[in-house]
C-alpha cells in the first residue's frame, strides 16, 4: 500500500449565491486596531477565521480576501501598488469558496452559483482590468484549478458540444477550458478516466491521474498533461508529485509500478521520464532548487546529493540537514561537528566553512541572509550574511523564554521580499509562542505581532498581513508594513576590530594577548559594546574566562573603545568562545558581531 500521498489534490467546493461590488478596504492612518509591529497600511476588513488564502498574487502586486459580508463573503482585491481597491463584480460567494490566483500571472478565479447544482466560474484579469465569465459553453459543477499562466481553467461539469465518454460517472467529468479560444474540451479519452490533479506554478502543464469512473475511485495510472490534453507515458504507474521547478517545465516524484517505488523527474519540454540516479544511495525524496529544473536536491537515508540533470553529476553534500539558497547557486549545509556549517558551491563543488554556528534556520527570499537559532538551542537568535560572511547575535532571550524559527509552507514566505525582515518566534512556558519581525538590518527584534502572522509578499513591497483574532469565526484582516518610523540608519559600525572576527584568541599562562574594539553611530548616539561568552558546548554563560580584563572608554560623539587583555593564571578556565555587539544606545540597533575564540595554550 502506497504511504505517500499527493499534495496539491485540488477540494471540491461549493460557492455563494448573487453578485456584489467589492467594498473599498480603508487606508488607515491612525488604526484602531493595533498588530504589534509596524505601520498599518490597510484595513481589509473582517475575514472568516483560520482562511490565510488567496492571499497575495505571484508578483505582490495585489491582495485578495473573503471579507464577511452576511452570512457569505465579498471578495475583495487590495492593488499593494496604488493603496486602492479593485471594485469586482459577480463577487459575492461562499465564504468556503475556493478562490485561487494562478501560479504566476495576475489572474484570479473564483466561483458563483448559478441553476441548482451548477455554479459559474469568473477570472479578473489585470491586463484587462475586467471581470469575464468562464466555459460559456459548458454546465459547469466545480472549478478547480487555473492554469500557470492563467489561460487555462479546470473544472468538472458537461458540455453539449463536446461531451465527455462514458467513462465519466455523472458529474465526476473533468474538463479544461481555454480562455484563449474559448472552448471546453473533456480531459478523459474514450475508456479512460482522467482526473486533473494540480497545475504547475507557471506555464500550462498540469498532473493527473487515470483510471476508474470518479475522483473516490482507485486509480491504475498517471498521465502528464499540457492545456487541454494529458499524455500517458508507457508503463507510468502511479506517480506522486514531490515538487515542481519553478518555471513549471518539469516535476519531480515517486513512481510506483507494480510495487517498485522509483524517484523519476519528468520533462515537459521533450515528454522525456527519467529516473534520479541512485548511485549516491537509497532515495527518500527529491525536490528541485533554484529557479529552473536542472538541479535536484535528493534527500538519501543518509544525508543528500545533487543531481545535475545537464551534466548528469551527484556529488554527495552532507550527512546532515542542507538549507538551499534562494538562487540555488549554493547550499548551507550542517556538519557532523556541533553546531558548524559549510557552504557549498555547486557550480565549483568545493565546500568552505562559514561562521554561522547554530542548529536550524532559513534563508530570506533575497539570498542576502540566514536566520536560525545558535549554539546550545533556543538561547540565541542569529543573522549570517552571505556577502560579508558575518554573523549577528540578537538580544538574548528573556528568562525562562526560548527563540524558535518558524518552517516555511510552500505558500509563502517567513523573509520579506527585500530580505530586511524576517518573522521569528519566542515561546514562554506562561504564554506559548509568540510571533515577532526581526529587521535584519538593525538586528532589532519588533513585537509581538498582537494576532497570527501570515507569509510576506513573495515580491514588491516588504507587506505582512497580520490577523487579528475576534471571535470564534472571524478575524481582523490588516496589511503591516514592518518598516520603523522614522527610519534611519542608526546600526552602530565597527572602528576596530582586532584580530579578525573568527581569530583564535590563545596564549600560554604567564604570557598575555590583546583584542581591541571600538564602534560608533552615523547619527552620534552613545553606542555600548556587549560582550556574551559560550562554553565550549556552545551554551551560554555569565562570567568571562579567569584572565580577562577589559579597559573601556568613551569617546566623543558616543563612540566607545575597548582595550581587552587575556592573560590566563596557573589556575586558567576551560575554552570559552566569545561574542562582541555594539548597540546604539538610544534605539537598540545592533551591530554584525565579532566572535572568537578564547583558550589557554
Amino acid at each position: 500500500m502506497v504511504s505517500r500521498s499527493i499534495r496539491g489534490v485540488l477540494a471540491l467546493l461549493l460557492c455563494g449565491l448573487g453578485t456584489a461590488v467589492a467594498q473599498a478596504p480603508v487606508a488607515v492612518a491612525a488604526p484602531a486596531l493595533d498588530p504589534g509591529v509596524g505601520t498599518v497600511v490597510a484595513d481589509l476588513g473582517t475575514v472568516p477565521y483560520g482562511t490565510s488564502q488567496p492571499g497575495f498574487s505571484f508578483d505582490g502586486a495585489y491582495y485578495a480576501s473573503l471579507v464577511v459580508s452576511g452570512d457569505r463573503c465579498d471578495l475583495h482585491v487590495y492593488d499593494v501598488v496604488r493603496r486602492t481597491a479593485v471594485a469586482l463584480t459577480h463577487a459575492h460567494v461562499a465564504c468556503s469558496s475556493g478562490v485561487r490566483w494562478a501560479g504566476h500571472a495576475d489572474t484570479l478565479a473564483w466561483q458563483v452559483n448559478a441553476a441548482a447544482g451548477t455554479i459559474t466560474p469568473y477570472a479578473w484579469d489585470v491586463a484587462t482590468g475586467a471581470v469575464s465569465a468562464l466555459a460559456p459553453d459548458a454546465e459547469v459543477f466545480t472549478l478547480t484549478g487555473v492554469s500557470g499562466d492563467g489561460r487555462y481553467v479546470s473544472f468538472t461539469g458537461r458540455s453539449t458540444a463536446h461531451p465527455a465518454p462514458v467513462v465519466d460517472a455523472p458529474r465526476e467529468a473533468g474538463y479544461v477550458y481555454d480562455r484563449a479560444d474559448g472552448v471546453s474540451l473533456p480531459l478523459s479519452r474514450p475508456g479512460v478516466h482522467v482526473q486533473l490533479l494540480e497545475w504547475g506554478p507557471a506555464g500550462h502543464h498540469f498532473l493527473g491521474w487515470t483510471g476508474g469512473r470518479t475522483s473516490y475511485d482507485q486509480k491504475t495510472g498517471s498521465c502528464f498533461g499540457t492545456g487541454a490534453v494529458c499524455e500517458d507515458p508507457p508503463d507510468a504507474g502511479l506517480f506522486f508529485e514531490e515538487g515542481w521547478s519553478r518555471d513549471g517545465t518539469a516535476v519531480v516524484g515517486e513512481l510506483v509500478p507494480g510495487g517498485t517505488n522509483t524517484t523519476v523527474v519528468h520533462d515537459f519540454t521533450d515528454g522525456s521520464s527519467a529516473q534520479v540516479p541512485t548511485r549516491a544511495g537509497q532515495i527518500g525524496f527529491a525536490r528541485f532548487i533554484g529557479p529552473g529544473s536542472d538541479r535536484v536536491l535528493v534527500y538519501l537515508r543518509e544525508g543528500t546529493a545533487v543531481w545535475n540533470r545537464r551534466t548528469g553529476k551527484l556529488p554527495k553534500t552532507s550527512t546532515g540537514p542542507v538549507y538551499p539558497a534562494p538562487d540555488g547557486s549554493h547550499l548551507l549545509t550542517k556538519d557532523d561537528a556541533p553546531d558548524a556549517f559549510h557552504l557549498l558551491d555547486l557550480t565549483t563543488n568545493v565546500s568552505v566553512p562559514v561562521t554561522f554556528r547554530g542548529r536550524a534556520g532559513y534563508w530570506t527570499p533575497d539570498g542576502s541572509s540566514f536566520i536560525g537559532t545558535g549554539p546550545g538551542g533556543c538561547s540565541s537568535l542569529r543573522q549570517w550574511s552571505s556577502a560579508t560572511g558575518t554573523v549577528s547575535l540578537f538580544g538574548p532571550p528573556p528568562l525562562s523564554t526560548c527563540y524558535r524559527v518558524p518552517v516555511a509552507a510552500d505558500q509563502g514566505s517567513l523573509g520579506s521580499p527585500s530580505g530586511r525582515f524576517a518573522v521569528v518566534q519566542e515561546e514562554r512556558s506562561d504564554r506559548g509562542i509568540q510571533s515577532f519581525v526581526a529587521d535584519l538590518r538593525r538586528h532589532t527584534l519588533a513585537g509581538p505581532v498582537s494576532g497570527t502572522a501570515d507569509y510576506f509578499a513573495p515580491a514588491g513591497a516588504d507587506l505582512l498581513p497580520v490577523r487579528l483574532r475576534l471571535d470564534g469565526a472571524s478575524e481582523r484582516l490588516l496589511l503591516v508594513d514592518p518598516t520603523p518610523s522614522p527610519d534611519v540608519d542608526d546600526e552602530p559600525r565597527w572602528s576596530a576590530a582586532t584580530p579578525a572576527t573568527g581569530a583564535e584568541v590563545e596564549t600560554s599562562v604567564g604570557g598575555q594577548v590583546h583584542v581591541q574594539l571600538g564602534a560608533s553611530d552615523l547619527q552620534g548616539t552613545p553606542v555600548n559594546l556587549y560582550f556574551r561568552w559560550r562554553d565550549a558546548a556552545g551554551t551560554p554563560i555569565a562570567s568571562a574566562p579567569k584572565g580577562w580584563a577589559c579597559d573601556r572608554k568613551r569617546l566623543a560623539a558616543g563612540a566607545t573603545v575597548a582595550d581587552c587583555t587575556f592573560a590566563p593564571p596557573a589556575d586558567h578556565t576551560a575554552v570559552r568562545f566569545l561574542d562582541v555587539s555594539a548597540t546604539n544606545f538610544a534605539t537598540g540597533a545592533q551591530s554584525d558581531t565579532r566572535s572568537y575564540r578564547v583558550a589557554t595554550r
